[in-house]
């Protein structure tokens, strides 16, 4: 079976940013003359509604100024919306659907190796990185605080496209400065909230945690639970009560994601991606699939 898998780096992302006709040129990185693989600064790309599934080999710090969109990263599934930073890390799949026609991000990609050559400690930038885990890598912000983290996104992508002596320095000391100002705003949200006082948040933040970990092997709702050693019954309520959604259907919406990520970003055959996500053939993982997308998986390679 061929392993070979596309994970997004830096530069292809880069590449593929600079290649669309709408591509934000009053910001980031505007040209192909941008050679650092470990560090860059774009806008998204106004107008696409929805992305595919995505796995990168970088983080991203990204400020909303405007709009919204559905994000999904890895177990978690929230609204970006105005005023609000959120990060992606590279251990996990993300997606985003249902952009308003109004969204604009900015973003900063960087690769931990950028900071830690010679700037912070690994373990000083791991604690900055991993913010807090038992909640969605999302943060409000005052409009004070969205209108200052502005301006530093707006350095940040001067001193890119200026390219002054000690730039890279100095880029280094602006991303050291965003990353503090995103935990400080982690902080604030967190003095605000009641939600990790829940025992059922926690139990549902575990279970979602289990399926981003187990969902090739654990598939039935009964499974979940015994792993967590509660009944289906109240499994099924609590995520129904926090969530809106279906125990199943969270494990099935997990299975989805990395079956899209799959066909659109490897060279495996159907049969091969069914064996991979544990189906018993390749036409169960057909009908699995056809029962989310409206159309089955050879259909759906040929749309991309």
């Amino acid at each position: 079976m061929s392993d070979k898998i596309t994970v997004s780096t830096i530069s292809s992302t880069l590449k593929h940013y600079l290649q669309s006709v709408d591509a934000n040129k009053d910001f980031g990185i505007f040209d192909d003359s941008w050679t650092q693989e470990d560090f860059a600064v774009i806008a998204n790309e106004p107008g696409l509604t929805h992305g595919l599934p995505v796995k990168t080999d970088y983080y991203s710090v990204i400020l909303c100024l405007s709009g919204s969109c559905k994000k999904t990263i890895g177990h978690f599934v929230f609204e970006v919306y105005t005023n609000s930073i959120h990060l992606v890390s590279p251990q996990f799949i993300t997606s985003f659907e249902d952009a308003s026609p109004d969204l604009l991000l900015y973003q900063v990609f960087f690769k931990k190796e950028f900071l830690t050559g010679s700037l912070l400690k690994e373990n000083i930038l791991d604690n900055l990185l991993e913010v807090n885990p038992d909640y969605p890598p999302i943060y409000g912000l005052s409009k004070k605080s969205c209108a200052s983290l502005k301006a530093l996104y707006e350095k940040i992508s001067d001193e890119s496209r200026e390219k002054g002596a000690f730039h890279l320095h100095i880029l280094r000391l602006l991303l050291t400065d965003l990353l503090y100002e995103m935990n400080r705003a982690c902080e604030n949200c967190l003095l605000h909230s009641t939600r990790h006082l829940s025992k059922q948040y926690q139990l549902v933040y575990k279970f979602k945690k289990l399926v981003e970990d187990q969902f090739l092997t654990l598939k039935t709702v009964q499974e979940y639970a015994d792993a967590l050693f509660i009944s289906a019954k109240y499994l099924t309520e609590i995520v129904k009560a926090e969530t809106g959604q279906n125990a199943l259907h969270v494990i099935h919406n997990r299975q989805y994601l990395e079956a899209q990520y799959l066909l659109s970003s490897s060279g495996l055959s159907i049969k091969e991606i069914a064996e991979r996500l544990n189906f018993d053939n390749s036409s169960h993982f057909s009908r699995f699939f056809k029962r989310f997308a409206g159309y089955n998986p050879s259909e759906f390679k040929q749309l991309q």
